[in-house]
């Protein structure tokens, strides 16, 4: 006996429209969700050029993740590490400061990929330090690059920051000499108000 293929045709539609509707009616509960979950740490930094609200948050808790927290060493907010990267991207090229976006966004969101039912920037210190370690384990090259990367660069900003100088025993540039700012600097504490650092 035949078929009608149309009937066939008409319940894939169906089928898929269905699907779809519920898929956006997920996205958008979902959406609506991560929205109301942002700015735990963003009010800290006050004007930010580069980083919006959530990226200051994933940056903050990348950044704790990565550096110590033993009595004696500044915090995050101390050595100006989400500061001193916003100052880095704005003055970056578009192509450099979306694939920081873009990577930083990966490590927010991969935790959910890898079974916890947290963003990164939402798990507890112990368990951020604890899902590097073992997401490092990776075979992905891409994966890994941006896991061992981009906290090499917040250490990076937050070693060479004044605030964590005596807790690692450096003394300072040579001669005590005083750091001349640069036109960049200068140009971003302008914008956002502050006062250049040192």
């Amino acid at each position: 006996m035949p078929t009608d293929t149309r009937f066939f045709a008409k319940r894939r539609f169906l089928k898929l429209s269905l699907l779809g509707i519920g898929g956006v009616a997920a996205a958008a509960a979902g959406g609506v969700g991560y929205l109301t979950l942002t700015h735990r740490y963003r009010t800290r930094y006050g004007k930010l050029l580069s980083l919006d609200g959530h990226l200051a948050d994933i940056v903050h808790a990348l950044a704790e993740a990565s550096v110590p927290s033993r009595p004696g060493f500044p915090s995050v907010e101390e050595a100006e590490v989400v500061t001193r990267l916003d100052e880095e991207m704005f003055f970056a090229s578009d192509g450099i400061g979306s694939d920081l976006r873009t990577a930083f966004y990966l490590v927010e969101m991969l935790p959910l990929a890898k079974g916890h039912m947290s963003r990164f920037s939402r798990l507890s210190v112990a368990e951020r330090r604890a899902f590097l370690t073992a997401a490092r384990e990776t075979t992905d090259d891409t994966l890994r690059a941006v896991l061992f990367n981009l906290p090499a660069m917040l250490r990076l900003y937050y070693y060479g920051h004044p605030a964590s100088w005596k807790a690692i025993g450096y003394d300072g540039p040579f001669m005590s000499l005083p750091e001349k700012r640069s036109e960049q600097r200068l140009l971003y504490a302008e914008l956002v108000g502050r006062t250049p650092r040192g």
